[in-house]
Order: structure tokens, then C-alpha cells, then sequence
């Protein structure tokens, strides 16, 4: 296990030296994540750290806000958190300031990213699972959003209403995920077989191919 974890923090480094030597670059694949983020830290990849400041339901600011700013891709305070699943639940609140038009149409349809994991002791775009999101024809829709093996996958799951918490579960099984919608359940294709996700935390992210055109709040609960 301590071997796994320690080649994970490796990954989490690279990751970081990755960004900041792409520093103002722009991607020119659709739905991929590697352009500049701020600086994080790498936090210990013992779960029970979040579980011990993990807001209780029902208090007024258990939601915690992610900020993405005008010009970025990553959230503010971004990192690369080492962590470990099973089971993953979250909360989520989408508001106006999600609304957006891209400046090419045809970046509209690509898939900001919500929330999620790297998983198989690998870099997210070998493997990872997250829910991701898009405002189109004037809906905001949920989609799960999968690396395995390098190959990458997505499926819409929904539509939710702005303002108003949803709820997302994805159940980590041998060769598969389960991506619940408040819900509504649909299957995606895993890149290992083990019953723990080990990687790090996805955060919010916008893109796709361009930055966020103003500023961008998510609001996330995890459960």
C-alpha cells in the first residue's frame, strides 16, 4: 500500500511540473484538462483528514465554494490531493454564474469538470472518473466523464436546476464504475480491477478547450 501511495505522490509532482512547463499554452484537444493551474499542496492521503472537517448536514455553510476566475481553467487553491475510495458522494450547486457562451460554438458541448478522482495509481488521463458538466441549449447538463487505459469516455446522465443541490454518487466496482444522478444510475468502463479507487482529488475545473469567460462558482458537499 505505502509503495502505491508514494508512486501516487509522485504522479501528483509530475502533474504540477507538467502544468507549470505547459504555463501559457492553450490544449487543443476537446474535453482534456492540461492547461496551467496555480500552485497547491499535496496533502496527506489519509482519508480521515477529510472526514474530520467534513461539514454536517444541514448547517448553512456546509457547502464548500469553489471559485474558477475569469481567464482560468483550474479553481482557486487547486491541488492534488492524495486520496483513496470506495464509494464516493457528493452534494452540488451549480448557479447563474455557470451560465456561459463560448467564444467558438463548437466548444460549447465540451465538458467542464466537477468533481472526481484519479484512480489506478495513475494520472487522471490514464485513469480517473468524474461528473462533469456544460450549459447548452439552454439546459445545464451532468455527464460522467471517464479515462481507461488513456481512453476516454463520457455519457450524458441529466439535466438540474440551477440554484438547487443535486445529488452525485459513483460506486467504484472490479471493472466498472456506477455514476448515480439523484438517483438515475448508468455504468462506465474501469481501467483496473481493484474495489479501491487510489489516486488523488479532481477538482472544479472549466474546459474543454477555453478558459472560464467570467467567473465561475461551484458549490460542493462531500457526504
Amino acid at each position: 500500500m505505502y509503495k502505491r501511495l508514494f508512486v501516487i505522490f509522485l504522479l501528483a509532482i509530475s502533474c504540477k511540473k507538467q502544468d507549470a512547463a505547459n504555463a501559457g499554452s492553450a490544449s487543443g484537444n476537446v474535453n482534456t484538462d492540461t492547461t496551467p493551474k496555480p500552485s497547491g499542496t499535496i496533502i496527506s492521503s489519509d482519508n480521515t483528514q477529510y472526514d474530520n472537517h467534513r461539514p454536517q448536514i444541514g448547517a448553512e455553510d456546509s457547502f464548500k465554494t469553489y471559485n474558477i476566475r475569469k481567464g482560468n481553467n483550474y479553481c482557486d487553491n487547486n491541488d492534488y490531493a492524495l486520496t483513496h475510495y470506495t464509494f464516493l458522494h457528493f452534494r452540488a450547486i451549480l448557479d447563474s454564474s455557470c451560465i456561459y457562451a463560448t467564444v467558438d460554438p463548437t466548444n460549447q458541448s465540451d465538458i467542464n469538470k466537477l468533481f472526481g478522482f484519479a484512480d489506478c495509481t495513475s494520472h487522471h488521463q490514464t485513469n480517473s472518473a468524474r461528473f462533469g458538466w456544460n450549459w447548452e441549449n439552454g439546459a445545464m447538463h451532468i455527464h460522467a466523464y471517464c479515462y481507461a487505459g488513456t481512453v476516454r469516455s463520457y455519457k450524458k446522465l441529466g439535466t438540474v436546476a440551477l440554484n438547487k443541490a443535486f445529488d452525485c454518487k459513483l460506486y467504484i466496482l472490479l471493472d466498472k464504475y456506477i455514476f448515480e444522478l439523484d438517483g438515475k444510475k448508468d455504468t462506465m468502463t474501469r481501467g483496473c480491477a481493484d474495489n479501491t479507487a487510489i489516486g488523488y482529488k479532481l477538482l472544479p475545473y472549466f474546459g474543454g478547450n477555453e478558459p472560464a469567460p467570467h467567473d465561475v462558482r461551484v458549490k460542493i458537499r462531500e457526504m
